[in-house]
C-alpha cells in the first residue's frame, strides 16, 4: 500500500494524497472523507489522530477517482474512463492466475503482539458514521480462511467491528464462501482459524472484494492482475497465508455463533442506509501483527452516488458485464458503465436491428449476481456518453416511451436491501424487481429522429486542447 501511495504522488502529483493532522477518530475522519469524496478530492492520509501516537494512520478515498484506478492497474493516469473498463475487460479474458509466492519473512512481522498484550484498541479505528454501532476497523479488509477438506484458501471482504481488546466481530452474509468454510469447522465441533488483513495494496483489496469463484483463490487472481505472485508468509499461529507486506493482520479463531456471539451493527452500508443489527460471530484474537507506523485502510460506505474510497468495484462490474454481453452475442457495444456502485448499469450500442436493444438488456440482466442489488439496466445509442450521468438521463428523458420501453422482472436481492419489508424479511423472501429500460431511438425510424444540438466529441476535444491551461474545460 505504501508503494501505491508513493506511485500516486509520483504519477499524479503531490496534491493527489493529502495528509491531515489532528482529526478525531470519532466521526471527524468519516465526515472529512465524505465531504472530499463528494468533490472527487484527493486521497487522504490521517495522522496524529486525536488520542493516538503519531504514525498510527488511516488512509481513505484511496481509489475514489478513475485516475487512481488507472494508476492501481498500471495504466497511464490520463486513461479515459471507458478505456479503463475496456482494459479491465480485455485483461480478464486473458488473465492467467498466478499462485502466491511463499516467503519466510516480511515487514508485517516488524511487530508481533501475543497473549495478554493483545489489544485492538491501540489502533485509531474510526467511528465512520453517526449511527454506527461501533468502531469498524474492517471496511476494506481481507478475511482469510482455509477449507478444511480441500485446502482451498479463500480471501473475502466483510465488515469488522472492534468489540474489545481481543474480540472482533464479523458480519458475513449467508451465501458467502468464508461462512461456508467456517460451518465445516463448526459442524465438526471446532473453531475456524482466521486472519483479518487491514491494509494492503489496491489490487489485493479489489480481488478480495469482487470474490473469485469457489475453489479459486483471490491471491491467484491478484497475481494474474499484477503479473507476478503475491508474496505471502505463514501466519505464526494458524499457518494461513498472509500478505508479507500488509499493514495490520489480526489472527485468531472464529467459534460457532451458538458458542459465542456479540451484538453487531447497525452500520452505514454502501446502499446509503444503516443496515443489520443482531448477534454475529466473533474472532477470538490470539495475535496482532503490524508494521511500524501502521496504516488502517478505510473505505467507509457512503451513499452510492458518491464516488467512494474504492471506485474499482463499479469499474470491475462494468468490465465483467461488458465481457458477459460479448459472450452472449451482443454486437456493436460502444461502452458499459456502472452507477451507484452497480445499482444501475448502462450499455451503449449501435443498433443494426429492431431487437438489439432488448437483447442487450436481457443479456445484461442475465449477468446479475445471485443475491446482488443490481437494480436498473439501461441501454442507449452509441451517441450517448455512458460515463456522463447527465447524458444518460437526457437519453432516458427523451427517448423512452414509458408504456413500451420499461419492463420489470422479479429476481433475488440481498439482505442489506433497504426496500425489503419487515414481512419479507420474516418470511425470508429476499426477492425484488429489476428494471429494464430501452432508452434507444426506435430502430424503425431512428434515422428520422430529431438531431441533437450538441457539438461532436472531436470538436469538443479540439476546443479543450486549444484552451488547455487557460479555461477549466
Amino acid at each position: 500500500m505504501r508503494d501505491y501511495i508513493d506511485t500516486l504522488t509520483r504519477e499524479l502529483g503531490d496534491d493527489e494524497v493529502m495528509t491531515i493532522d489532528g482529526a478525531d477518530w470519532d466521526l471527524e475522519i468519516g465526515c472529512i472523507t465524505e465531504l472530499l469524496a463528494e468533490k472527487e478530492g484527493p486521497a487522504l492520509l490521517f495522522d496524529n489522530i486525536s488520542g493516538y501516537p503519531a504514525g498510527y494512520r488511516v488512509f481513505t478515498n484511496f481509489m475514489g477517482t478513475v485516475q487512481r484506478c488507472a494508476v492501481a492497474l498500471g495504466l497511464p493516469a490520463d486513461t479515459s474512463a471507458i478505456d479503463v473498463v475496456r482494459t479491465w475487460k480485455d485483461l480478464s479474458k486473458r488473465i492467467d492466475p498466478i499462485p502466491p509466492v511463499e516467503v519466510s519473512t516480511g515487514t508485517i512481522l516488524e511487530n508481533v503482539i501475543e497473549g495478554d498484550d493483545v489489544d485492538l484498541t491501540i489502533f485509531p479505528t474510526p467511528r465512520w458514521h453517526d449511527g454506527d454501532g461501533g468502531r469498524y476497523i474492517g471496511t476494506a479488509c481481507m478475511v482469510i480462511t482455509r477449507d478444511p477438506d480441500s485446502g482451498w484458501v479463500n480471501v473475502g471482504t466483510y465488515r469488522g467491528c472492534v468489540q474489545g481488546k481481543d474480540r472482533l466481530s464479523l458480519w458475513m452474509l449467508g451465501n458467502r464462501h468464508a461462512l461456508a468454510i467456517a460451518k465445516k469447522y463448526w459442524d465438526n465441533g471446532k473453531s475456524c482459524p482466521i486472519a483479518v488483513v487491514v491494509g494492503c495494496d489496491p489490487i489485493l483489496t479489489t480481488a478480495a472484494a469482487i470474490a473469485a469463484p469457489a475453489e479459486v483463490c483471490e491471491y491467484d487472481v491478484a497475481g494474474g492482475l499484477r503479473g507476478t505472485g503475491v508474496e505471502v508468509l505463514a501466519a505464526p499461529g494458524s499457518g494461513l497465508p498472509i500478505p508479507a507486506h500488509a499493514e495490520i493482520v489480526i489472527e485468531g479463531e472464529m467459534p460457532p455463533v451458538t458458542e459465542e456471539s456479540v451484538p453487531e451493527g447497525p452500520f452505514g452500508e454502501w446502499t446509503g442506509y444503516f443496515t443489520h443489527a443482531g448477534n454475529e460471530t466473533v474472532v477470538r484474537v490470539h495475535r496482532i501483527l503490524h508494521r511500524n507506523n501502521p496504516i488502517i485502510l478505510g473505505a467507509p460506505p457512503m451513499i452510492p452516488t458518491v464516488p467512494a474510497g474504492d471506485q474499482a468495484v463499479p469499474l470491475y462490474s462494468a468490465s465483467v458485464t461488458w465481457d458477459h454481453l460479448e459472450a452472449a452475442g451482443v454486437q456493436n457495444i460502444h461502452g458499459v458503465w456502472a452507477y451507484a456502485r452497480q445499482l444501475m448499469m448502462v450499455i451503449s450500442i449501435k443498433q443494426t436491428g429492431a431487437g438489439d436493444a432488448m437483447q442487450a438488456l436481457l443479456a445484461a440482466a442475465g449477468r446479475k449476481r445471485t443475491g446482488g442489488m443490481d437494480r436498473y439496466f439501461v441501454v442507449v445509442d452509441e451517441d450517448i456518453d455512458v460515463t456522463d450521468i447527465n447524458h444518460v438521463l437526457w437519453a432516458i428523458f427523451t427517448r423512452v416511451k414509458p408504456a413500451e420501453s420499461i419492463h420489470v422482472i422479479r429476481t433475488p436481492t440481498t439482505a442489506i436491501d433497504p426496500r425489503l419489508s419487515p414481512s419479507q424479511r420474516e418470511a425470508n423472501d429476499l426477492s425484488m424487481g429489476i428494471v429494464l429500460i430501452d432508452a434507444c431511438k426506435p430502430f424503425a425510424w431512428k434515422d428520422s429522429y430529431p438531431k441533437a444540438n450538441r457539438f461532436d466529441q472531436g470538436y469538443r476535444s479540439q476546443i479543450r486542447d486549444r484552451w488547455k491551461g487557460t479555461l477549466p474545460l
